[in-house]
């Protein structure tokens, strides 16, 4: 059974520096899902914790380099034993259920080795909003609560 112990900016923040820092070549990873969520909360200095604690983070990547080491965190793995979360490696099609234009708004972060693309809060909520479930308005409800949005 997953644990759902992603909960803080900070915990995302860690992986990403851990994972530039480990990087032998420049790669490139697009986070989305509610890691990217609290990653922007984190680059704000908000502390808040999500609510509905997540179970992965979602990244989507074109370097094989980063994928491997992704691969190295899904669940079950040991770094899920350790972290309480795993990676959960997404093919690049999700992409498309986000705004057409959303790369104009993304924000961009070189970490190490790791460039990084996080779509902007807004746009990462619109494909959560379709969805509609409850952990989804959660989701939503806390990033307008924390002030991510507007």
């Amino acid at each position: 059974m997953p644990r759902r112990e992603l909960k803080s900016g900070k915990q995302v923040a860690d992986w990403l520096d851990e994972l530039g820092a480990s990087l032998k070549a420049s790669g490139n990873l697009t986070l989305i899902g509610s890691a990217a969520l609290l990653w922007h909360a984190h680059e704000r200095g908000i502390t808040s914790e999500l609510l509905e604690a997540s179970m992965d983070v979602d990244p989507v990547t074109d370097s094989d380099e980063v994928a491997m080491l992704c691969y190295e965190a899904l669940i079950g793995s040991e770094f899920e034993r350790t972290h309480g979360w795993h990676v959960n490696l997404m093919p690049e099609t999700v992409l498309s259920e986000l705004p057409l234009d959303w790369k104009s708004r993304a924000a961009r972060k070189q970490i190490g080795k790791l460039n990084l693309l996080v779509p902007a809060p807004a746009d990462l909520l619109a494909p959560k909003l379709k969805r509609n479930e409850p952990r989804d308005r959660a989701h939503a409800e806390w990033a307008l609560r924390v002030g991510l949005l507007g």
